[in-house]
């Protein structure tokens, strides 16, 4: 049997971890609950060691599947009888066992011994904690149970709200707050169901710290020790009661790539999205299977002419809408004349030539002539770009097609792709580019960049996103994941191309 959704592993001798969660990941493809059921009443730091020794080795064995180590069972052992009807599969160590069997051979049914944890450990009532909490990894299981594992009644759990993530890296792939905050109340609620929980969102790095007297312990990871002793400085100048501060150490992972960091973060799973695909397309029957359209998009000196070039050159057809819209301005195109009466002979050179540069100095400093000309242009370009589609395929047998416009969401052309990719980089590293490209002052880049659409809303018409922040292999990489999986998805040999 195999492909069952939800496990249950309890284990008795830890030297049997990796054995027995190799056999879980083999037979569970969801969820996987641990138990941790020793022979005698365990210290906190016993206990510590043997979440972070779980959920370390569960990254390598365990791949895709959700582990969760029980907390509510170590601090009340009848509570994992409620939980054996409800697996499909239940492990002990690497033996399968009925729910009956698994009572009997731990004899959980014994009043002599209710908690598994020595009753010397402390317990706070209200007990603090703070983060982004953006897709759950190790890293946060482990403070979250720390912190659930030494509440006595209450845990509060202060959520970074939109406006703390900006520094972060990639933030325009953090969840949603309110997703969070469910992934967070969700977790907390499946470790340990005992507790009265409160998950709010800060608008700051101290939250409720500052504000609530009524607080016992915060927990913190070790590079966020500071805040926690600043969080108490805070505190006494309210007269209120210093926090118990607890650290845990961060979950150290060796990185192949140097660009990521040497720990389990959110942002190594950020830059882990660039080049897959995390969101479904919407359905567009309208459209022919093929050629299959994929709409580029980024801001200026984002790197996606380089993207394209890439694609170009894995077989893809390409069209560079920059380009073709030059070619609109050329004498006998439709767009011409209707420029000339729109804005006047002025924008015309010597040569009956449209001035660009003319033309732009006229636009771009007032927005209701710019909406004029792009009423104009837009709807020629895409008639040419539906022409250039019609003859990639038709003539060249391109089977997938790369439009690259960077107008393309403002102009609504987002109905004519079957998907849209997107380049982003951080608002800084694009000024300095552009500065150095187009030799502009740092007030000229930054216009450019203000004129143009924020990543944040890129990122959300997107289904795969690229960034070129790091190193030239880097961007390759992300862009070969791309490829294949489109290959994959649509079911076109690699051959082909």
């Amino acid at each position: 049997m195999s492909g069952l959704k939800n496990g249950l592993l309890i284990i008795t001798c830890l030297s049997k971890l990796p054995a027995s969660l190799s056999v879980a990941s083999k037979r569970i493809v969801n969820n996987l609950y641990i138990h941790y059921h020793p022979n005698e009443p365990l210290k906190y730091d016993k206990f510590s060691k043997t979440l972070l020794s779980i959920y370390t080795s569960s990254i390598e064995i365990c791949g895709n599947i959700d582990v969760r180590v029980l907390v509510s069972t170590i601090k009340n052992k009848s509570n994992i009888i409620a939980r054996l009807d409800k697996m499909d599969l239940i492990l002990v160590d690497q033996n399968e066992y009925k729910p009956d069997k698994v009572l009997s051979s731990l004899r959980l049914t014994s009043d002599t011994i209710e908690s598994l944890l020595d009753d010397s450990n402390p317990c706070y009532n209200s007990v603090v904690l703070g983060g982004t909490f953006d897709r759950l990894h190790v890293g946060h299981k482990i403070l979250l149970s720390e912190a659930a594992l030494r509440a006595k009644k209450r845990l509060v759990v202060g959520v970074t709200d939109v406006n703390m993530i900006t520094s972060k890296k990639l933030p325009e792939l953090v969840l949603p707050l309110q997703q969070r905050m469910d992934d967070v109340r969700a977790f907390l609620n499946d470790i340990d169901h005992t507790l009265t929980y409160e998950i709010v969102p800060i608008q700051d790095p101290f939250g409720p710290t500052a504000t609530e007297p009524d607080l016992d312990l915060i927990v913190v990871s070790s590079e966020t020790m500071k805040g926690g002793e600043k969080v108490n400085e805070i505190r006494r100048g309210k007269n209120f009661r210093e926090l118990e501060i607890y650290s845990i150490p961060l979950v150290e992972v060796k990185q192949v790539l140097k660009e990521k960091e040497q720990k389990v973060s959110s942002s190594n799973q950020r830059m882990d999205i660039l080049g897959s695909q995390f969101k479904e397309p919407f359905p567009r029957s309208h459209l022919p299977k093929r050629p299959y359209i994929i709409g580029l998009i980024g801001g200026i000196a984002s790197g996606k002419s380089k993207m394209t070039e890439r694609f170009q050159k894995m077989g893809a057809g390409v069209i560079d809408c920059d380009k073709l819209a030059h070619s609109l301005y050329e004498p006998g195109e439709e767009c011409y004349q209707s420029m000339i009466d729109a804005f006047g002979s002025e924008i015309v050179d010597s040569v009956n030539r449209i001035d660009r540069k003319v033309l732009g100095a006229i636009v771009f400093s007032n927005k209701e002539k710019l909406q004029l000309l792009n009423g104009i242009v837009w709807p020629n370009l895409l008639k040419k770009a539906k022409q250039r589609v019609k003859e990639l395929h038709e003539k060249e047998g391109k089977e997938i097609i790369i439009l690259e416009a960077a107008v393309l969401l403002q102009a609504g052309w987002e109905t004519e792709c079957h998907e849209i990719w997107s380049c982003i980089i951080p608002s800084e590293v694009a000024t300095k580019r552009i500065m150095e490209r187009n030799n502009l002052s740092e007030e000229e880049a930054k216009a450019r960049i203000a004129s143009q659409m924020r990543n944040f809303q890129v990122v959300d018409h997107s289904n795969v996103v690229f960034s070129s922040l790091w190193s030239y292999e880097y961007s390759q990489e992300q862009a070969e994941k791309a490829w294949n999986e489109l290959l994959r998805r649509l079911e076109i040999s690699p051959s082909k191309f």
